[in-house]
């Protein structure tokens, strides 16, 4: 090859790796930009909540007890169902108690004609005040030991005192039993209370008669009471103040010992909210979010200051203003361009044109 080719080959060459270098440059300076979602921070009034949680209690637990001793023939509850007022618990024997009661029958009848008999006699003085008197008095001991029997006698039916629920059932046929030890336990569920435990701070937000918001977490499920008292002395190690509200719970879903929250509203707040997945926090603790910078492009990292948590956003007390592009979707460093992409859900009502 002549030294001219030579010469010319080379030129080529070098200029085909000139333009390779210079491609790459231009592709360092120009980065891929990151595509982003952002939420464009607006004023917005939200109602501002407090949550606090409670335990669901029946609102009466009353013990099923004989007021007579005796061996049980039958129990007829079963821990879990409903029983009614009035509707038969458990049965002694009865047989003691029935032959009491015969006797003291026998004795009132006896004494009867014995008292006639003596009136018509006391007419002709054949009889002393002293005497009848004193048959009037066995006469009335006698109906009231015929009394007493009587009640002994009922006393070996025991009958639930309320409408309510079994708790438990303790007792079972053919067991020795006697006031000291009880047959169940029912509890009054269709009217049940929910405790709540309330800071000092909170307190100024219940009243005795307030309607309640009550909110099963299990299902979002929300019924509605009342209060119907706050205590006068703090728990000695929570230092918080029981409050009682009253809840109807006509189809029993709420069971003994749910925990609950009572959702109580405070006022109405004005400001910038954010999405929650939009806030992060530094290795010492503080929050911050990033920005699309309008001027660059880019994404800005900026501190915030966090106030009240309504839901699955938080309200932006300083670092943030009216317009500010949040970035909520997509993971782009401080300093990265960035692109603005449409988006579905929430966002979408807030994106950069």
């Amino acid at each position: 090859m002549s030294s001219p080719s030579i010469n010319i080959a080379i030129t080529c060459i070098a200029c085909l790796l000139l333009g390779g270098c210079k491609q790459r440059s231009e592709t360092k300076l120009n980065p891929t930009s990151v595509p982003v979602e952002v939420w464009r921070a607006e004023a917005q009034t939200m109602p501002e909540v407090r949550r606090i949680s409670g335990d669901v209690m029946p609102w009466e637990i009353i013990p099923l007890s004989f007021k007579v001793g005796g061996r049980l023939t039958k129990v007829l509850i079963e821990e879990g169902k409903q029983i009614k007022k009035g509707q038969t618990v458990a049965v002694l024997d009865s047989k003691d108690y029935s032959l009491m009661h015969d006797l003291a029958t026998a004795q009132v009848k006896a004494i009867e004609p014995h008292v006639g008999r003596a009136e018509k006699l006391m007419a002709s003085e054949a009889v002393s005040a002293s005497q009848m008197d004193q048959l009037r008095s066995q006469l009335e001991a006698a109906r009231i030991q015929e009394s007493q029997a009587q009640a002994q006698l009922s006393y070996a039916r025991l009958v639930s005192p309320i409408d309510g629920v079994i708790l438990k059932r303790m007792a079972s046929p053919g067991d020795m039993t006697d006031p000291s030890h009880p047959v169940g336990i029912v509890a009054m569920l269709h009217r049940a209370k929910v405790i709540l435990t309330v800071p000092q701070q909170d307190l100024s937000l219940f009243a005795v008669g307030r309607e309640i918001d009550i909110l099963e977490p299990g299902n979002g499920r929300t019924l509605t009471g009342a209060v119907h008292s706050i205590g006068y002395a703090a728990d000695e190690k929570t230092r918080t103040f029981p409050v009682v509200v009253e809840i109807k719970n006509d189809d029993l879903y709420l069971r003994a010992g749910m925990i609950v929250e009572a959702v109580v509203h405070v006022g109405d707040l004005t400001g910038i909210f954010v999405p929650l997945d939009a806030v992060t926090r530094d290795t010492g603790g503080r929050p911050s979010v990033l920005l699309v910078d309008p001027k660059t492009g880019t994404a800005v990292s900026r501190p915030i200051e966090m106030g009240t948590m309504m839901g699955a956003r938080v309200h932006v007390r300083s670092g943030i203003a009216l317009g500010d592009a949040v970035i909520v979707r997509g993971q782009p460093a401080p300093g990265d361009a960035v692109t603005v992409r449409s988006g579905q859900g929430e966002t979408a009502q807030a994106k950069t044109p």
